[in-house]
């Protein structure tokens, strides 16, 4: 087969056509998912960007269903700023990072993030980076010793990855076997079908990961209805499926009660 991978089998959502939040909210509700966090994005030109006022109107629209992450670009000259703005003036509750995918592409130890790490760690925002093989210029940039770099410099620092730096999969899980600040979000390099390396994330689920692993639907890379298929046909014990489902992200983001 060729074309891109992700999109054989893929049942794309009708909000995503739409462009209609109340069908999302609507597909949210058919598919018993209770809150749902929007990310931000701030990359490169030719990836797309989002506006974290746009990512704060939709929290306030949706009346308590979502938290929001502000997209946050490594070369703006007001990082700090916006990260100050996102979090104190707009609402937002983590940071959004995508190194990979900047202009120039940097990797998640360089040293243009070093403040905006120690302001997130002192103020407890939590900062979520993504990256996989196809974020960067080629796949050493996913390769999770930048991450621990952070990680261990930052002890205090709530670091989630998106995509769980695959195809490193069983690096990664020993960098979160070593540094109990960061979480694993390995959205559809989990649970798709035949997903080599998925293994690896099931086993540390199962296992030593169980509080600090993270279910995504990676909408709308699939409905949020075809994701929960997929991820509940995972070999996952019920508890470790409660916790990626609800209970880490709860506690993660504040949610209690």
């Amino acid at each position: 087969m060729s074309g891109n991978p992700f999109v054989h089998g893929r049942e794309t959502p009708a909000s995503f056509h739409d462009r209609s939040l109340d069908t999302y909210l609507a597909e949210m509700e058919a598919a018993g998912i209770d809150h749902a966090v929007i990310s931000g994005q701030h990359v490169d030109e030719k990836w797309g960007s989002s506006s974290n006022d746009d990512v704060a109107e939709l929290v306030r629209i949706g009346e308590g269903r979502f938290s929001g992450f502000a997209g946050l670009q490594p070369h703006a000259p007001d990082l700090m700023a916006e990260a100050r703005r996102s979090v104190h003036d707009l609402g937002l509750v983590g940071i959004a990072l995508t190194p990979g995918w900047a202009d120039p592409p940097v990797r998640e130890d360089d040293q243009l993030l070093m403040e905006l790490y120690r302001w997130c760690s002192d103020q407890g925002v939590p900062v979520m980076v993504t990256s996989s093989h196809f974020i960067g210029p080629d796949m050493l940039y996913a390769h999770p010793v930048y991450l621990q770099r952070v990680a261990l410099r930052f002890p205090q620092l709530t670091l989630i990855v998106a995509h769980a730096s695959w195809p490193w999969t069983t690096a990664v899980c020993a960098l979160a076997m070593r540094c109990t600040n960061v979480y694993l979000m390995p959205e559809f390099y989990m649970y798709l079908p035949n997903m080599p390396g998925s293994r690896d994330y099931v086993d540390a689920a199962n296992g030593f990961l169980k509080h600090r692993m993270l279910y995504s639907s990676c909408y709308p890379s699939n409905s949020l209805a075809q994701a929960l298929e997929h991820f509940r046909a995972l070999e996952l014990t019920d508890s470790a499926r409660e916790h990626l489902l609800s209970i880490n992200a709860v506690r993660l983001l504040g949610l209690e009660g």
